[in-house]
C-alpha cells in the first residue's frame, strides 16, 4: 500500500522523498492510498534523479543491496557458463554486468545426480553458484519476494539462463555499505536541491581518484586538472588525504588506517551533495582504499587514473592509466573526455 505522506527510499542510491500525490486518470478526486495490481502514478515532494531498475520502499521494509549473493541457475545458452567473463544479469527492470565468482554444485537436470568435478555449467545444467555484480543492485532472497529475488542472465543478445537468489552474502564492502546506507536514509537536507547546483554549476558531482607510486606524478597531474577545470568554470576541489590527517583525522594511528579511509569517504561525499567535482590524490590510500570511498560516496560518479613508470602493473578497475613521462596536457585532455563520457561533465 501507498499512500499520501510515506516517505520512500529508492534502493540502491538511498535517494529519499515523501509521496506529495497519488495520480489517477479521468477522476473527480485524486486518490489517498494505492494498492497492489495497480498501475499507479505518484509525485514526490522534491524532485530527485532516480535510474531504472531502482526499488522504491517504505524505510520499514528496505530492499536488500548487495554486489555479491548465491543462487540457483538453470542455464539454457549453447555456451557454456564460466567464470572470469562479463554476463548481464537483469532483475525486474534493472540491467547490470556480473560475472559467476563460484560454482559450489551442479545437478544434472535430467537424472537430479549431482556433478562435483565441472568448471563450468552446460547447457541443462542447474548449478548453486556465487553471483558478483559490478554494481550494488536492490533485491531480496526469493523465499521473501519472488519478484525481486528472481533474475535472466544475458549471454551476447540472447537470454541464456534464469535463476533465483538464496542467500544475500557480506562481502569486504558491507560494513562501509550498510553505514553509507543508514547514513543517507537519515540525512537532513538543506531547502537547495542537488538538480539546483547542478544546473547552476552546469556539471554533476565526481570524483577522480588517482593511484601510483611516488615520484609517477600523480600531484602534478591532479594540480593541473583541478587548475583546467576551475579555470573552465567548474566547482573543484582539490582533497588530499594527507591533510585530513592535520585536523579531522590527527587522532588516527598509522595501524587504523581503515577508519582514516572512512574519514576521508565521508568528507567526500559532503562535497559531492555540495555539487562539487572532487579530484583526490594522496600515497597515503591504495587502491582497496578506493573501492571502500566507493562504497561511501555511492552513487556519485567514480573515475579512477592510475600513473606509473613504464612497465609498471595497471590495477584492475582502472579507468585511465597513464606513464610519468606522458604529456601533462593531452593526460588532463583524457581525463576530461572521460568525465564527459560518463556525465560528470555536461
Amino acid at each position: 500500500m501507498l499512500k499520501v505522506g510515506d516517505s520512500l527510499v529508492f534502493s540502491p542510491s538511498n535517494k529519499t522523498a515523501v509521496v506529495k500525490t497519488i495520480e489517477a486518470f479521468n477522476v473527480p478526486h485524486l486518490p489517498l492510498s494505492a494498492g497492489v495490481g495497480k498501475s499507479t502514478g505518484f509525485t514526490l515532494d522534491e524532485q530527485i534523479f532516480v535510474e531504472r531498475g531502482e526499488v522504491a520502499s517504505l524505510k520499514e521494509s528496505l530492499p536488500e543491496v548487495t554486489d555479491l549473493f548465491r543462487a540457483n541457475v538453470f542455464w539454457m545458452g549453447k555456451n557454456p557458463m564460466v567464470g572470469n567473463r562479463p554476463y548481464l544479469l537483469r532483475l525486474a527492470t534493472k540491467e547490470v554486468e556480473m560475472e559467476l565468482a563460484e560454482i559450489h554444485r551442479i545437478i544434472d537436470a535430467g537424472s537430479l545426480d549431482p556433478v562435483m568435478a565441472k568448471e563450468q555449467i552446460e547447457k541443462n545444467d542447474v548449478a548453486e553458484v556465487t553471483i558478483r555484480t559490478k554494481k550494488p543492485l536492490a533485491l531480496d532472497c526469493f523465499c521473501d519476494c519472488d519478484i525481486t529475488g528472481r533474475f535472466v542472465v544475458v549471454d551476447g543478445y540472447d537470454v541464456c539462463g534464469g535463476g533465483i537468489v538464496t542467500q544475500v552474502l557480506d562481502n569486504d564492502q558491507e560494513t562501509f555499505r550498510r553505514e553509507a546506507r543508514q547514513r543517507d536514509i537519515a540525512w537532513r537536507r538543506g531547502e537547495v536541491q542537488l538538480g539546483e547546483r547542478v544546473q547552476r554549476n552546469g556539471h554533476n558531482p565526481g570524483i577522480i581518484l588517482f593511484t601510483g607510486e611516488s615520484g609517477t606524478g600523480k600531484a602534478r597531474l591532479a594540480r593541473h586538472l583541478e587548475r583546467r577545470l576551475f579555470d573552465g568554470g567548474r566547482q573543484v576541489y582539490l582533497l588530499d588525504g594527507k591533510n585530513l590527517l592535520l585536523g579531522l583525522g590527527s587522532d588516527v594511528t598509522e595501524q587504523d588506517k581503515e577508519e582514516m579511509v572512512r574519514r576521508f569517504g565521508e568528507v567526500a561525499q559532503i562535497l559531492l551533495r555540495a555539487g562539487q567535482i572532487v579530484v583526490s590524490t594522496t600515497n597515503t590510500f591504495a587502491q582497496a582504499d578506493h573501492q571502500i570511498i566507493s562504497t561511501l560516496v555511492y552513487p556519485h560518479q567514480v573515475i579512477s587514473v592510475h600513473m606509473s613508470f613504464a612497465g609498471g602493473v595497471t590495477p584492475e578497475k582502472t579507468d585511465l592509466r597513464f606513464l610519468e613521462s606522458d604529456d601533462l596536457k593531452k593526460a588532463a585532455k583524457q581525463i576530461v573526455e572521460k568525465m564527459e563520457e560518463v556525465g560528470v561533465l555536461l
